[in-house]
């Protein structure tokens, strides 16, 4: 088996990942993520304390790698509605591929689920940081009318997660996907008959 360093850490969470995204977090064995990423039990240890915690680094990891790819489309986008555009479809599609903050929802959410949502909260703040420079720009340059781009930012993050929160809840990615477009709609054309 193989010793300590941080490619053994960056090895367990990547099994651990594909473990629990597969398995859940209660079928998934402590065992089975040694067994897996070829270490020693007392190289684990030195690295995480229980399974529960590797799990929350595994939720760090896919809500960071959330975050970066969302910073990322946005900024390679053009225009302010490409990049809401390019926020909600990097968005929806990356949340569909990460299913272990979700899984543990459907598994165990009284015991987990408010850790979880510590770190979410931290990454839904960035999200909302980088939603509001798109409003901020959209109306510098005249393509938006938003009066108060930080509370719309707010607003738009949260109706992004309640799209997350209707997928956890079995909507598959199609539905999804049509959600976040309704929802670009609302955006970018509102609700008002003209």
């Amino acid at each position: 088996m193989n010793g300590s360093s941080p490619d053994t850490r960056q090895r367990i969470i990547a099994t651990a990942q594909a473990l629990f995204a597969r398995f859940g977090l209660r079928k998934t064995t402590l065992e089975e993520i040694i067994r897996r990423a070829n270490v020693a039990r007392g190289t684990f240890y030195k690295y995480f304390s229980n399974k529960e915690d590797l799990f929350m680094e595994v939720v760090e990891r896919e809500s960071a790698t959330l975050t970066a790819l969302v910073r990322e489309a946005v900024r390679e986008a053009h225009s302010p509605q490409d990049k809401m555009k390019a926020y909600l479809k990097v968005r929806v599609r990356t949340v569909a591929k990460f299913a272990n903050l979700y899984e543990v929802t459907r598994e165990t959410v009284s015991e987990y689920w408010p850790r979880c949502e510590g770190i979410r909260e931290k990454h839904l703040l960035e999200e909302q940081r980088i939603v509001q420079s798109v409003l901020e720009r959209g109306v510098s340059e005249g393509t938006f009318e938003v009066h108060a781009p930080e509370l719309a930012a707010c607003a738009i993050v949260m109706a992004a997660r309640g799209l997350e929160s209707s997928w956890m809840l079995e909507a598959n990615l199609l539905e999804l996907e049509e959600g976040a477009n309704t929802l670009l709609d609302v955006l970018f054309r509102g609700i008002l008959r003209r």
